[in-house]
């Protein structure tokens, strides 16, 4: 069908409608009456529906956890997945990040790509099938959750407190397009040993993110070998020092990257560590030097831990220190592997288990996903693609792996489908968010299609 004009005529307004949500704070807060994930993902939430209701949807709110809008007639059911809830703004805007500016032809604001732009794409994408009347035979529903950012509670309520009915075919625009038919497991543990030292050592602030900072304290006496070491060693700029409370503290800088691509950082306590081996350190921060370097290293695959693996759909096994830090007489590192589909979690579990097993470490596992695998000719698969191939004239671009984690393997036959372009700057997470409207046209488009060719 042609929806030429369907399309440009719903691009003001759904601009618009992307630029009243993103000014919504819907990062997670603490839990009131009625918000289990605090204000603003419920108020995000109930925007979300109130707009879907506008445009004649039926809609219905599960305790502010999930939201359901729901279109069409049919016995089947196609499902898009997406969220509400965002992550924080950070430092470094040149714009409000809750202002939804529209200026110099781009959307401005914390959510426009992940994910309440994306959302509300395919939000009016039905809108223009129900204007138009287009026949379908399938009913479409929107599930939005509030709390995907953190830890998925909200899908974890839908699925064993709401027991909806579940979709028979499903795609979460919430990665990139064309299709990622497979994503990696997901294996997060802290390790952690007793300190009786005086230590202070830090870096990193999530299992997920690789650290761009780091710092640790040594003695001043320290500071002729910490030269040394510094001048010599492979990247004099990322290190730098100073005095302070008696002490040397070094800082060492990193390059941040999300741990389904760690390849794109630069992990700044690996680095430190590189660094702290070259120096006489003694006592527990020597053990922690040696241990770290030994398990982990620069490496990114797992080598040193003995759990280097990979295979055809996925790749190899990634393992990220996302943190380090002493608490209360313990200190605590914090990994991330991603784990190739073909592979159980289970057994590289068993294989970092018995790698600790007498490195004085406790073993504490922090969370596990299965991975997720649709085969790429499957009929979802394969329908995506040509709505995809359709659009844009790319015939190129070929269904991908992933080492990050969507709503999609909460379900079966779902997979992630957008909304970033291949060539479009991906600014998810980061300072000055953004999203350039000659792209949300591509995507009302490509979107319009893939759920036109799944419910007709």
């Amino acid at each position: 069908m042609d929806f030429t004009k369907a399309i440009k005529d719903s691009m003001e307004p759904l601009a618009r409608d992307i630029s009243v949500l993103c000014r919504i704070n819907s990062v997670e807060g603490e839990p009131k009456p009625g918000m289990p994930f605090g204000e603003g993902p419920a108020k995000a939430l109930q925007e979300a529906l109130k707009m879907g209701e506008a445009m004649g949807f039926k809609t219905e709110n599960f305790d502010n956890y999930v939201g359901h809008i729901e279109y069409g007639e049919g016995e089947e059911l196609i499902g898009i997945l997406g969220h509400v809830d965002v992550v924080p703004a950070g430092d470094g805007w040149e714009s409000d990040p809750w202002g939804g500016l529209i200026k110099d032809g781009k959307i401005w604001g914390r959510g426009t790509l992940d994910d309440k732009g994306p959302v509300l794409t395919c939000l009016y994408a039905m809108k223009i099938l129900k204007d138009l009347n287009v026949p379908l035979s399938k009913r479409i529903r929107i599930i939005l959750g509030t709390n995907e950012e953190t830890d998925w509670k909200c899908m974890e309520y839908y699925l064993k407190e709401v027991k909806p009915e579940l979709p028979t075919l499903a795609f979460s625009p919430d990665a990139e397009f064309p299709v990622t038919y497979a994503e990696m497991g997901m294996l997060q543990y802290i390790l952690t040993r007793p300190i009786k030292e005086d230590i202070e050592i830090e870096g990193g602030g999530a299992f997920n993110s690789v650290p761009s900072s780091a710092k640790v304290s040594l003695p001043l006496q320290m500071e002729e070998a910490l030269k040394k070491a510094i001048s010599e060693s492979e990247d004099p700029s990322i290190y730098a020092y100073e005095a302070a409370d008696g002490k040397l503290i070094l800082h060492t800088k990193g390059i941040s990257a999300h741990a389904m691509n760690l390849q794109k950082g630069k992990n700044a306590v690996s680095y430190m560590m590189q660094l702290l081996s070259k120096l006489p350190v003694e006592g527990e921060l020597k053990e922690i030097i040696t241990f770290y370097n030994d398990y982990f290293g620069t490496s990114l695959y797992g080598e040193k831990m003995g759990i280097a693996v990979s295979d055809e759909d996925s790749g190899a096994l990634t393992l990220n220190i996302g943190r380090i830090f002493v608490k209360d007489g313990k200190l605590n590192l914090y990994c991330d592997s991603r784990v190739p589909v073909s592979l159980p979690i289970e057994e590289i579990e068993e294989k970092v288990q018995a790698a600790l097993k007498n490195s004085g470490y406790h073993y504490e596992v922090a969370s596990k996903e299965n991975s997720l695998y649709v085969p790429k000719d499957s009929e979802l698969v394969t329908t995506l693609m040509e709505a995809y191939r359709k659009v844009t004239g790319d015939t190129e671009s070929q269904p991908m792996s992933s080492g990050g984690a969507t709503y999609s393997r909460t379900m079966n036959n779902c997979v992630a489908f957008g909304c970033l372009l291949p060539d479009q700057e991906d600014t998810m997470h980061q300072a000055n968010e953004c999203l350039e409207l000659s792209n949300l046209e591509i995507w009302l488009k490509i979107c319009l299609e893939a759920i036109y060719q799944l419910a007709k």
